[in-house]
């Protein structure tokens, strides 16, 4: 941890995370869920060890819990970051929302995409969290980092915002704490925390059996 070396929230963790299928970061909050996946993504620079990513970098896509919203238009939100004038069509666009169930917003903007609106404010955190899935949709990233990113929705909707994550990306990396997203994971990691000298245990969740332990 920052300014205190003597704290260790993960301690002698070494995995291959799947090549396919998603891995679920799981733990009782403050044992480094949040702090793991930000090493991932290169977003945390304190402590000791190696990152290793397969992947593009440009083909990997970070997805917070509450995600940025930017004033502007319905289809700058669906874009970001890319820039408001790249080249997607607009009916591709309008059936990446109904995908998501956000059929209702092409119905608010009277189906113009370049509306612009406070959608900060306009938008409930569910409805932020499945923009969020609309531009993996769109951006169509081979590999996903999601912090907790459909915490704030229904299980019929996290079903089917796994379900989009599941169709684009080869693999996936999630935190969350609803046993229904184990269906949606091939491993699991669970994170022990301080209290526990930063151990931990990984499971294969498809035959359910332990991996590997570090205690």
């Amino acid at each position: 941890m920052p300014g205190d070396d003597s704290r260790r929230l993960i301690s002698e963790l070494n995995l291959d995370a799947p090549l396919k299928g998603g891995l679920l970061v799981r733990g009782a909050s403050g044992t480094g869920k949040t702090t793991l996946l930000r090493a991932i993504a290169g977003l945390w620079c304190y402590g000791e060890g190696v990152v290793e990513r397969e992947a593009d970098p440009h083909r990997m896509f970070f997805l917070p819990q509450r995600p940025y919203m930017q004033l502007g238009s319905l289809k700058a939100q669906l874009l970001y970051p890319w820039p408001e004038d790249a080249t997607v069509d607009d009916t591709a666009l309008g059936a990446i929302l109904h995908r998501v169930g956000l059929q209702h917003l092409l119905q608010r903007v009277g189906g113009d995409l370049e509306q612009s609106r406070r959608w900060a404010e306009e938008l409930s955190l569910g409805e932020q969290q499945r923009i969020g899935i609309a531009r993996i949709l769109v951006h169509r990233p081979r590999y996903a980092i999601l912090d907790e990113s459909t915490s704030a929705n229904d299980r019929a909707n996290e079903d089917n915002m796994y379900s989009c994550v599941q169709e684009v990306c080869d693999a996936f990396l999630s935190v969350g704490h609803r046993e229904s997203l184990s269906d949606f994971h091939k491993q699991e990691l669970c994170l022990m925390g301080e209290a526990c000298a930063g151990g931990w245990q990984l499971t294969d969740l498809q035959n359910g059996f332990l991996i590997d332990t570090g205690f």
